[in-house]
């Protein structure tokens, strides 16, 4: 790519505000762009200057925008000099007649030649394209020209993601994985300047590669480049010592609170940072922060401030967190790590206790920091060697962990204390999913020979036995060692370990083993808090699966009045299965109220605790018709890489974001996407309730393309394999999904048992087990009874699909009265809805389509084929020979009626529907969905 092209690409996502301005010089004045500093302005504007000159217009440039040597551009210093040269079109002139001046960083002119600028627009003597930044302000002339309609006022924003992924194909050629378009966004906020140079530098240093044609960043690991740091400082220019000051503040301990700011006498800095959007101010009820507008701009900061200043800056907030009085969780976690890392190590135990909370607040990079740190104690004994921390990620650092649990101190006062770090290490490298660390520490720590706290000792077991078996799968191994523990510390005390025992269950597959061992613990004797906190969750999500979800919700109402005594994991983990069962039996919009307030932190400031939470959340957005807030949410937990947690995988989350995509209209991404699923199943093995789920989305990606056959099939078998563990739920989405997308023949006899024993679950389950079965028996009647039942629990957009099923039943039998007001309940039912009807119950009202023949491979070899992927690229990403992906194209290309790879992507948004245009939005703050982190 050339320097020019290079420069030019976030240019590839403007088309609408090139548009604008195109109709803008050719019917009215011009045009005003206003927006931040560094959301492409000039860029925007050189392009349709070029453009316009392109088209024959006069187009005169002041202070360089939009003229380079060899265009037709005429160049000039000041508008003073423009405005002598230029001659004026006559008054009776049309639009087109108009000599084009175009001015930047208009905001600089004088009031003086601003207002003769405005007077020969008004006249109709010239037009004008001009760019303002938004927080300067601009000229009287110039203020006089959009206030009177004279020229358009047009605003730029910030990319938003699908803009991000536009352009990012443009300079790349090929697919982004999901994770780095979100680190991306996180970094940059969409800020065209910044998401520029950020990805240039990225490609400079090696750290944005290429592998199997996917694009993947993991963030930035080293110090930014000289000119990414330059350019990143031009937006921090002119600033007071104060605001320098706050700014530096900022970069090393954000967010800070405004008392602290108040406290330091910077708050008239602050405000006039907020003007300038430099910096962005949070409000959770009664507390209010302030962070850094641009989070790439902290890394850069910090990165280039002297080691002293950094120092000094972190005392003196965590000083201030101190004097207030510390009164949350989290300020006792930012004080000990403000002054770890000014290099004031606090003692063992204050790092501990951080290191828990950093745990429970699952910020595992920290919280092993932490760890290590404890770990790394110098001897008293100066004849012994030092103890040197293990470097994480570093070939040696199992080996350094073990020596480092096993050593042999002199002091026994020390034997404890380390070991019980040791124990708190290896939860950190589980929740880090890296379970042969976590082993090697965990292993060594138990068998040590050190008496520890008990509840200490029987967590880490816990901890040890679920690694063995979910991560390593080592389940045999596991459940010897969860049977030695039981009877070594007896089946009295081992309180959390009989929930270990039903969670293994449940992870294997067997629920109703898993309720009966749950009932058993229960039942023998009035439960202690570590059996009830650690069962009854876990067994109440097993009755939910079952399709039992009233026993599930009287289960956890059993142990309601204690629930306030258990651990934050334990009570989030009880109230989203609680919310999860009120959905099941109907109480959709209570549920989701319920499962938005399963947080960790407040709503800004962290991600979710639980990704199980987080799934059932956008489930239920999906249901209810909000597939693209579903979107957000998911794509801000992919890139948080939150938690190791069972029995979620990392596939799920992305599995469910192909499917949210599908639904909300954006088809090619969706398979995109799911091309990345099927790629992360091959690396990370998965257990049955997680594969099912994933094979759910994957169905209803097919199903949303096109591909009705094969969608059908994949969610019959689904149904099987889940009708016979008794996942009664599961079976009943995945049949009600294969008669959505048929006409009712796969499901029609084989499975009416299956049908049958959903019913008995009741609420929602027992709705869909009626519309499945309703739409196997193409009853019109009964798709109309199951569209009022939807339409009261709130599920308006499968209600509208019933409707339109139902409209289509009747008119098969005859009925056409009753077709007609089916029909118009769907059309009353779709606006409110918030989505479209599929694309398979639209399907009998359009032709049907040759191309509609294309197979599930040669949809993904055309998907990766039209983001740019060599034909070498796509074999290796689908393990196929380079042979085998040149037969596929070619029948691609004759199914899609095309003759070259450049018209791939006309002919899948052909096949698949083009996706809807969403509105580009102001950027989303970073801390609402996502990491807090950069990288």
């Amino acid at each position: 790519m050339s320097t020019s092209d290079s420069f030019d690409w976030p240019i590839t996502a403007r088309d609408t505000e090139l548009r604008t301005l195109r109709n803008a010089v050719q019917r009215r004045g011009g045009a005003l762009l206003v927006g931040p500093l560094g959301v492409g302005k000039s860029v925007l504007l050189a392009t349709a200057l070029r453009r316009a000159a392109d088209e024959g217009r006069t187009v005169l440039s002041v202070g360089g925008a939009g003229w380079s040597s060899g265009t037709r551009i005429r160049g000039f210093g000041t508008l003073t000099e423009c405005l002598e040269a230029v001659r004026p079109a006559a008054a009776d002139g049309t639009a087109a007649d108009r000599p084009l001046v175009a001015v930047d960083d208009v905001h600089l002119l004088d009031t003086a030649v601003s207002v003769r600028l405005h007077r020969l627009v008004a006249a109709g003597r010239l037009s004008v394209l001009a760019a303002a930044r938004q927080d300067a302000p601009t000229p009287t002339g110039i203020d006089k020209l959009w206030v009177e309609r004279l020229v358009e006022h047009v605003e730029v924003a910030p990319f938003d993601r699908t803009a991000m992924d536009t352009v990012l194909r443009a300079r790349l050629g090929g697919h982004t994985d999901t994770a780095t378009l979100e680190r991306l966004w996180a970094a940059t906020h969409g800020n065209a300047l910044m998401l520029r140079e950020l990805v240039e530098h990225a490609l400079e240093d090696g750290s944005l590669t290429c592998a199997d044609g996917t694009w993947r960043w993991p963030g930035l690991t080293r110090r930014p480049g000289k000119r990414l740091s330059d350019v990143i400082r031009v937006g921090l220019r002119d600033l007071s010592h104060e605001e320098h000051e706050l700014v530096q503040m900022l970069a090393v301990a954000e967010p800070l609170e405004a008392e602290i700011v108040a406290a330091a006498g910077l708050s008239r800095a602050a405000e006039a940072l907020d003007l300038r959007r430099i910096v962005t101010v949070e409000r959770s009820r009664s507390r209010v922060r302030l962070r850094l507008a641009v989070p790439l701009s902290r890394v850069v900061i910090a990165s280039r401030m002297s080691d002293l200043t950094a120092a000094r800056l972190r005392r003196e907030v965590a000083d201030s967190l101190e004097r207030t009085g510390a009164r949350r969780e989290d300020d006792i976690l930012r004080i000990v790590t403000l002054r770890t890392e000014a290099g004031l190590v606090p003692e063992r135990e204050q790092l501990l206790g951080a290191a828990r909370i950093a745990l429970r607040r699952r910020e595992f990079p920290l919280a092993e920091r932490l760890c290590l740190l404890a770990l790394q104690e110098e001897p008293s004994d100066l004849d012994t060697p030092a103890l040197h921390g293990p470097v994480p990620d570093s070939a040696l650092f199992g080996a350094d962990l073990r020596r480092l649990v096993t050593r042999v101190v002199r002091d026994p006062e020390q034997a404890v204390p380390r070991v019980r770090a040791a124990l708190l290490l290896g939860q950190v490298l589980v929740g880090r999913d890296r379970p042969a660390e976590a082993e090697t520490v965990l292993k060594a720590a138990l068998e040590s020979g050190v008496a520890v706290p008990l509840d200490e000792y029987v967590g880490a077991v816990h901890t040890r036995v679920t690694n063995l078996a979910w991560s390593l799968r080592r389940v045999q191994e596991a459940g010897e060692l969860l049977d030695h523990t039981v009877a070594e510390v007896g089946a009295d005390r081992a309180g959390l370990l009989h929930g270990t025992r039903v969670l293994i269950a449940v992870m294997s597959d067997r629920l109703q083993e898993a309720v009966a061992l749950g009932d058993t613990a229960l039942d023998a004797t009035a439960p202690e808090l570590p059996l009830a906190q650690s069962v009854v969750p876990t067994v109440a999500f097993a009755r939910s699966e079952l399709g039992d979800p009233a026993g599930a919700l009287n289960l956890l109402n059993r142990y309601r009045d204690v629930c306030d005594e258990w651990d934050t994991d334990a009570q989030l983990l009880a109230n989203s299965v609680s919310a999860r069962c009120s959905s099941l039996l109907g109480h959709l919009r209570s549920a989701a109220e319920a499962l938005d307030a399963v947080h960790r932190y407040d709503p800004g400031h962290g991600r979710p605790v639980l990704l199980q939470a987080l799934l059932d959340r956008c489930r239920l957005l999906r249901m209810l018709g909000q597939s693209e807030q579903a979107v957000a949410l998911l794509r801000g937990a992919i890139a948080s890489e939150a938690a190791h947690e069972y029995p979620v995988t990392s596939a799920w989350p992305l599995a469910q974001l192909a499917g949210a995509l599908a639904e909300s209209g954006n088809h090619s991404e969706a398979l995109r996407t799911l091309v990345e699923v099927r790629a992360l199943r091959g690396e990370v093995l998965g257990f049955p309730i997680s594969e099912d789920e994933i094979a759910y989305e994957s169905a209803l990606v097919l199903a949303y393309t096109g591909d009705h056959s094969s969608a059908a099939a994949q969610a019959v078998a689904l149904a099987e394999r889940a009708g016979a563990a008794g996942r009664t739920v599961r079976a009943t989405n995945a049949l009600l999904l294969a008669a959505r997308v048929t006409e009712g023949a796969a499901v029609r006899f084989p499975h009416r048992a299956l049908l049958r024993a959903a019913r008995t679950a009741g609420g929602l389950t027992r709705v869909l087990a009626d519309y499945a079965e309703a739409l196997a028996d193409g009853d019109g009647a009964a798709l109309t009874d199951v569209c009022d039942r939807l339409v009261e629990m709130g599920a308006l957009p499968l209600a509208g699909e019933a409707a339109a099923q139902a409209a289509r039943a009747f008119r098969a039998s005859g009925q056409h009265r009753k077709g007609r007001e089916a029909q118009a309940a769907c059309r009353e039912l779709l606006p409110g809805s918030g989505v479209a009807l599929p694309p398979w119950v639209e399907a009998d009202t359009r032709p049907e389509r040759d191309s509609a023949s294309l197979t599930p491979r040669e949809r993904e070899v055309a998907v990766l084929a039209a983001t740019g992927m060599s034909n070498r690229d796509i074999a290796d990403r689908l393990v196929v020979s380079v042979r085998t992906v040149e037969n596929h194209l070619h029948r691609i290309y004759h199914k899609l009626g095309i003759t070259a790879r450049n018209d791939l992507q006309r002919g899948l948004d052909k096949l698949i529907g083009r996706p809807r245009e969403t509105n580009r939005m102001a950027p989303l703050r970073l801390y609402e969905g996502g990491s807090e982190h950069v990288a």
